[in-house]
């Protein structure tokens, strides 16, 4: 999308980006986690969530709307078991109504030239494994699957595979 911009996000953009979560939760999760889940999400506790964590976030912006968020980080704190990586995309969420127009694209790439400046050389991105459309988006991406977890959602466990990339000048 050609009015598209990517920013750092603000704080006050909190209650803004948690209502894009649960958005698309409901939508890209639907029949995969259970829907009591997706429909009674703590929206308090997940603005407190996003007002507390909001530095290491980006919005993508389409005519003054926030429509979709990126969440990344330049370390391994969160995927011990692939211990050779050095950064990680922990989420990147669109609007449903925006997918498939470039703004997940924009995002993704302006967290990858971001982790460049900071050197890194291999980023992972965990997926649902039975999130069909968000695994095509990160293998268009360039990602190669690498391994598989489980991760609590609600009170059950769900599979995740982790997309490697090499986003080193390589």
């Amino acid at each position: 999308m050609e009015n598209t911009i990517i920013r750092r996000m603000t704080v006050d953009d909190a209650e803004t980006v948690t209502d894009v979560l649960i958005d698309t939760w409901k939508t890209a999760y639907r029949g995969i986690v259970r829907d009591d889940v997706l429909d009674h999400q703590d929206r308090e506790m997940l603005i407190g969530r996003r007002k507390k964590q909001y530095k290491d976030y980006i919005v993508a912006e389409v005519n003054g709307r926030v429509v979709g968020y990126c969440w990344y980080v330049n370390d391994n704190s969160f995927s011990k078991e692939l211990s050779d990586i050095d950064c990680e995309i922990v989420a990147i969420y669109v609007l449903p109504e925006m997918a498939r127009q470039g703004v997940g694209r924009k995002m993704f790439s302006y967290a990858v030239d971001d982790l460049r400046k900071q050197n890194r050389e291999k980023m992972v991105i965990w997926c649902l494994k039975e999130n069909y459309s968000g695994r095509t988006f990160y293998e268009k991406m360039g990602g190669k699957i690498s391994g598989e977890h489980k991760t609590h959602i609600g009170n059950e466990d769900y599979d995740e595979v982790g997309f490697l990339f090499r986003i080193s000048g390589e």
